[in-house]
């Protein structure tokens, strides 16, 4: 019985997966943030059903890996779609400019704020830009730990992190996709960190280190 439960949840699993590409990339199709967020509950529980199902003690290790794995390879896919193509986020290639180039801290923090306070722009508007920056690289202070061994010193995951977001600044910018703000980077920075000292100061840390235990000598 749990075989067959197993086996309906990796054809759901799959087929899941398959729609939500096409609905994500389908031109005319605008995917809303609340809706992104329900997809990938969605993705995570059917592929941990596929996963652990009725499967043996003794391979749950390895599968918590392949799991954790796979959904820093959804996290992956989402967020490159929100930077570069979503039409959600307005992306889409374009013109480049220096002034798509904001180098002073806060800036564009205190911009939205006082527009919102002007009554300039929707609270949803202002909460979409800077809780979402918050929020968009928050999972990296699970993944890359779980993941990776040498992501657990906080040096090495602030650096990684640091480069990676000026990287996809500057291409943004490059490409006519986005802006280059140093205010993205504080803030995608300060989510992904708040995560990572969240976890490493509570028993989940122990949970994520499981995930890729140091090898016995």
């Amino acid at each position: 019985m749990k075989n067959l439960i197993r086996g309906i949840a990796v054809l759901l699993t799959a087929v899941f997966l398959c729609f939500n590409i096409y609905y994500e990339l389908a031109p005319g199709i605008t995917v809303a943030p609340e809706q992104k967020f329900v997809f990938a509950a969605i993705f995570a529980v059917l592929l941990r059903a596929a996963l652990f199902c009725g499967v043996p003690d003794n391979t749950r290790p390895i599968r918590r890996r392949l799991y954790m794995l796979a959904l820093f390879l959804y996290y992956i896919w989402v967020l490159l779609n929100v930077l570069f193509f979503d039409n959600a986020f307005g992306r889409g290639f374009g013109h480049t400019s220096l002034d798509m180039v904001n180098l002073e801290p806060l800036r564009t923090v205190k911009n939205y704020l006082l527009a919102y306070g002007y009554g300039n722009i929707s609270l949803r508007l202002v909460v979409l830009n800077l809780a979402g920056n918050l929020i968009a690289f928050a999972p990296m202070g699970v993944f890359l730990p779980a993941l990776f061994r040498w992501q657990r010193s906080i040096f090495f995951f602030t650096a990684s992190l640091t480069l990676s977001i000026t990287a996809v600044e500057v291409l943004q910018v490059y490409t006519g996709t986005g802006s280059c703000d140093v205010d993205d980077l504080i803030l995608n920075l300060a989510g992904a960190l708040l995560v990572f000292i969240v976890c490493r100061v509570t028993p989940l840390w122990h949970r994520i280190c499981s995930v890729n235990p140091r090898p016995k000598k």
